[in-house]
């Protein structure tokens, strides 16, 4: 079982990236629990969306608090919050970041946001740059095949939105780097 800890702030897409995952997983034939953790339902506060995939029955139903991987939709986050409270040793950290810096044993980055503008994925100010964070999840991890995240996104998001957010996809995998 592979648990993931998807952090960003309302507005970016956290909670619909996490119900992404976990439906492409189950589309291929996994097991899969997507589990939204948010206080005030408000744009720009801390929200928390976990990810358990399995090969097997999942039989654990709580948050998720020793998570092998965490994706930082924002930064600034850090600052405010822990988000790698709990990171297995041998975890992974994937980074929303044009600028980043090494805060983990194995950081990966992908200037999401960067993407989600130059696609026109902002909404309300806010860049959505949840399914380019997918991108890179996939890349990193491969837990889902691209294929099926895009299908799962096309059909979440229909018409020139849901390609937008496929391209979106496929951008954050090809661009997403290791720090070393």
């Amino acid at each position: 079982m592979i648990e993931i800890s998807l952090v960003g702030r309302g507005g970016q897409g956290v909670v619909t990236a996490g119900e992404i995952l976990a439906k492409a997983s189950i589309q291929e034939g996994k097991y899969a629990q997507s589990i939204p953790f948010f206080g005030g339902e408000r744009r720009g506060a801390p929200v928390r969306s976990e990810v358990r995939i399995s090969e097997e029955p999942i039989l654990l139903h709580r948050r998720v608090y020793n998570p092998d991987v965490v994706v930082v939709f924002d930064t600034t986050l850090i600052d405010v919050i822990n988000p790698l409270e709990g990171i297995k040793d041998n975890g992974i950290l994937i980074l929303n970041s044009g600028n980043p810096k090494k805060l983990w044993k194995r950081t990966y980055y992908v200037d999401a946001t960067r993407i989600a503008i130059s696609l026109g994925l902002v909404m309300a100010g806010w860049s959505v740059v949840n399914t380019a964070m997918l991108g890179a999840l996939d890349r990193v991890l491969g837990v889902a095949k691209l294929e099926t995240l895009e299908t799962v996104v096309e059909e979440e998001f229909k018409g020139r939105i849901g390609e937008l957010n496929a391209k979106a996809m496929a951008l954050g995998k090809r661009e997403v780097r290791e720090l070393d």
